[in-house]
């Protein structure tokens, strides 16, 4: 029997397989052609994940379609042996990961309404629930607190493994990939809180024992939970539940947006009345007024944690059944997501901690794919490579071979659009250290049925072996920190700008590589110390975690960049929100605005060098790239604004920018006892000047032209933003070696300048040919 795990290869996370390391890619598609199948074999690709469906949703059945026609269904076992006899005749090789669904079937959900997401009404909303492999009418969404739910699936679960262990090719099957919600994705189709219908979840009695379970192990003692509640009458047994209105943070932006765009003309509408603050009392601003509803933050945590509780639940079975099976699923969307009703942003380590889970995954972001942009990850990879587990990308990267829609969608109207975006992907994941598959979601598999693509394959296979054979420590000099109990405490735009949007639009074009963790992992010994740590938004944090956080920033005296309102919300502090809260973490003194304002500002200390790459009179703190999504067809950036807004207010403090409108400090530059303290105080700095501070903190820039980037001490991969004159600049004197091209730029050099139109992806190993 083969046996597969995630351990360590020459420094870094990757999947072994009997010994030998199988670096990325692998495939996810359908087995209708045979010789697609063939043809995706011998370009390198020898792990596929097989989608399919236990025999608890899918039993198989013979039916006879509306026009008459006999039809049969294949039940999950069924399907799965057909895929897999295809690929195995086709890629004898091959090994498989089984993508297995856990829904359950309608019946089930008809017959067991009290383990649906329910209303306070007693209410369930009727839904389609539909995977890769399955589409079903559903009467509610299952919840994924479900003790019966995750019962009945587990045994589904192990009688599917049954079957698998008694076929012929049982040696081939190394692991599975655990797929439950929408999309497979371990999302509810239906929403939480349905501001329009005025109703609100989740009243099953299986979410609320799981709920009054986390405010036990949260708080202790119920003494605690009423003091922090600031509810006298606050329960374990049947905890609060958000209504509409106590969540209205999550949404303000929608009255400030409105205000905005009938700023002008309000008063010559019939009607019409604007509230540019959008001010109501479970709210200060974007934030949830953590002082008196801090329930609401509780409530979606543990949302969240029970969709984390239920992945464990399955991967435990699995692990105790299997020594040398790998197990992963879908989890941990920082990006692309409802950060409140898609429960699967803010317990990522929980079941990273749990020990019984090898990898989670997410497909990347759906905005500025095309030529020239950047497809953003969900999630915090190198808190994964800390702990011997992988990120893995769904690429599911479109190509030239789509319908017109997509083709103009995604700008991918020739190979050499398919070719320059697939090897773009291709260096993130390699030289982000993380793990990915191909996904071809065609309705009978052919996204890549092209020879030209079949040749990239194959040349990348080879170019990721040579890359395992390396020293693959990661040596970057930056670090984005982020934080997961924020999520909770703040609007689902401010989540997105500053965790997805931003993602896309600036941080690929800083012009150095950096690594993704969790403030959590500042505690750790064996997280690398950086030059550089970004603090994208750790707005709540425990008097410990601030401690943990300065203390790591004290030992090498690096860095620091805060974003927005660091440490603004303190759960310890008699003032739960107060900006003495953010001078006790960043050193700064602070005010406040609390109404609408804006957040622009120009450097007006143009000549100090942490600001070295700015442009006079450009305006920042915000995102003024073009920023859309592929899918969906729209462009994401509202109108820029803050509420509330900070300033600084130190006369020990540097200033670097003032707000352009305030007139008021926005950015300013502090020495601390062993580190140097920055802060931004709007949400957004522009990659130029992220640039500029990692050069100030004595961080190496490989490119200063707005491209996007990806690096580390191995390769080097240059995506043209424009057409022109590009600059590469190494570390050290070294011969780039183009991996495609298979040819040499240079020798002993540290400055290379090329010729590139939009879009051209160029990959140089920085050890010699490959």
């Amino acid at each position: 029997m083969s046996f597969a795990e995630v351990k360590k290869v020459n420094g870094s996370p990757a999947l072994v397989i009997d010994g030998r390391a199988y670096p990325p890619m692998a495939m996810t598609t359908r087995f209708h052609k045979p010789e697609y199948i063939k043809r995706l074999g011998e370009s390198g690709l020898k792990v596929f994940f097989l989608m399919t469906n236990t025999d608890w949703l899918r039993p198989g059945r013979d039916y006879t379609d509306e026009q008459g026609i006999q039809r049969h269904e294949p039940g999950g076992m069924e399907a799965f042996v057909r895929n897999a006899e295809t690929l195995l005749a086709e890629v004898p090789d091959a090994y498989i990961i089984v993508r297995i669904g856990l829904h359950p079937p309608v019946d089930w959900m008809e017959t067991n309404r009290d383990e649906l997401i329910t209303y306070q009404d007693g209410s369930h909303e009727p839904a389609i629930l539909s995977s890769e492999v399955h589409k079903d009418e559903i009467p509610g969404m299952y919840s994924f607190a479900s003790g019966k739910w995750q019962e009945a699936a587990g045994k589904a679960l192990k009688e599917f493994c049954d079957k698998v262990d008694s076929l012929s090719f049982a040696d081939r099957v190394i692991g599975y990939f655990l797929a439950a919600g929408g999309t497979s994705e371990w999302y509810p189709v239906n929403m939480l809180c349905d501001r329009g219908k005025n109703k609100y979840g989740d009243f099953s009695p299986s979410f609320m024992k799981f709920y009054g379970e986390f405010l036990k192990k949260r708080y202790g003692t119920e003494e605690k939970l009423k003091k922090a509640w600031k509810k006298e009458d606050a329960p374990f047994e049947k905890p609060i539940i958000p209504n509409v209105q106590e969540q209205y943070f999550i949404f303000m932006e929608e009255g400030i947006m409105d205000a905005m765009k009938y700023y002008e003309s309000a008063e010559r509408i019939i009607g019409k009345n604007i509230d540019m603050d959008a001010e109501k009392a479970a709210n200060l601003g974007v934030f949830l007024n953590m002082k008196d509803y801090r329930y609401v933050a509780d409530f979606y945590d543990a949302f969240h944690e029970a969709t984390a509780e239920a992945i464990i639940y399955f991967a435990k079975l699995l692990k105790e059944r299997y020594a040398g099976k790998i197990v992963g699923a879908f989890y941990g969307s920082y990006g692309c997501t409802d950060f409140f009703n898609s429960s699967t942003a803010t317990s990522t380590l929980p079941i990273l901690d749990s020990g019984y889970v090898d990898f989670l995954a997410a497909p990347g972001v759906y905005n500025n794919r095309e030529p020239g942009g950047s497809v953003a990850q969900r999630e915090m990879q190198d808190s994964f490579r800390l702990r011997g587990q992988m990120f893995v990308a769904e690429e599911d990267s479109r190509t030239h071979l789509e319908d017109s829609f997509y083709r103009d969608a995604m700008g991918l109207y020739d190979v050499r659009d398919s070719i320059v975006t697939l090897k773009r992907d291709f260096a993130r994941v390699l030289c982000e250290d993380i793990y990915a598959w191909w996904f071809d979601q065609h309705a009978e598999g052919g996204r890549y049925q092209h020879e030209e693509i079949y040749k990239l394959f194959r040349r990348q296979e080879e170019i990721a072996q040579f890359a395992y054979g390396l020293d693959r420590n990661k040596e970057n000099e930056i670090a984005l920190i982020y934080d997961q109990e924020s999520c909770h405490t703040v609007s689902m735009y401010t989540n997105t700008l500053m965790l997805d949007y931003y993602r896309t639009s600036d941080l690929p074009r800083i012009g150095a590589p950096v690594d993704y963790y969790f403030h959590n992992d500042c505690a750790r010994e064996d997280m690398p110390d950086y030059k550089l740590y970004v603090m994208m938004n750790v707005f709540r944090l425990t008097d410990e975690e601030r401690e943990v956080i300065l203390q790591k920033a004290r030992k090498n005296h690096a860095v620091v960049l805060w974003l927005y309102a660091p440490g603004f919300i303190n759960p310890d502090a008699d003032l739960v929100m107060d900006n003495e809260n953010i001078e006790q973490l960043t050193g700064f003194k602070t005010g406040r605005i609390d109404h609408t304002c804006s957040p622009r500002f120009k450097i007006t200390s143009l000549k100090h060098p942490a600001v070295r790459y700015a442009a006079e009179d450009r305006r920042y703190g915000y995102i003024d790239r073009d920023v859309h999504s592929n899918v969906w067809l729209e462009n994401v950036i509202l109108p820029a604004y803050m509420n509330p807004g900070f300033y600084i207010d130190d006369p020990e403090a540097e200033i670097l920018g003032t707000y352009c409108e305030l007139g008021l400090p926005a950015y300013g530059l502090k020495e601390m006892d062993g580190w140097t303290s920055v802060y931004c105080a709007p949400q957004i700095l522009r990659a130029e000047l992220l640039a500029s501070l990692a050069e100030y903190a004595g961080c190496h820039l490989y490119n200063k032209d707005d491209d996007i980037l990806c690096a580390n001490k191995n390769f080097v991969m240059i995506h043209a933003s424009y057409k022109g004159t590009h600059t590469l600049y190494f570390k050290n004197p070294c011969s780039p070696f183009e991996v495609y091209e298979k040819k040499y730029y240079g020798h002993n050099i540290t400055r290379l300048e090329l010729e590139m139109r939009l879009g051209d992806t160029l990959m140089f190993s920085l050890c010699g040919e490959c």
